[in-house]
């Protein structure tokens, strides 16, 4: 199995789109988390090329406001179903509408 893929649904793209719904470029995630990995690495996960540690999905969650445990799951720390149901629950989220736009 391909790193991040489960049934087709890839975790470093449910991150671009979570990142890219609340209107954040990777320079923008790459300063929420501190700096560490680069913009370098976030591009490489998105992507879908390398994996991600369970700190850095720990600190991309809270940077997204993501609940910790479903991105753990996705990003491969739980069984295949599990990870499969948290993908597509993180996938169909839809984030709080930003100041100044309507719902």
């Amino acid at each position: 199995m391909d790193i991040g893929k489960v049934s087709g649904i890839e975790f470093g793209a449910m991150v671009r789109g979570q990142r890219e719904s609340r209107g954040l470029d990777l320079d923008a995630l790459c300063a929420a988390i501190g700096g560490t990995p680069g913009i370098g690495f976030l591009g490489r996960l998105e992507d879908g090329l390398v994996g991600p540690s369970s700190s850095l999905i720990t600190k991309i969650s809270t940077a997204l406001g993501l609940p910790v445990d479903l991105m753990l799951n996705a990003g491969g720390f739980a069984t295949e179903n599990q990870r499969l149901d948290a993908l597509v629950t993180l996938a169909a989220a839809v984030p709080p509408p930003r100041k100044g736009e309507e719902a």
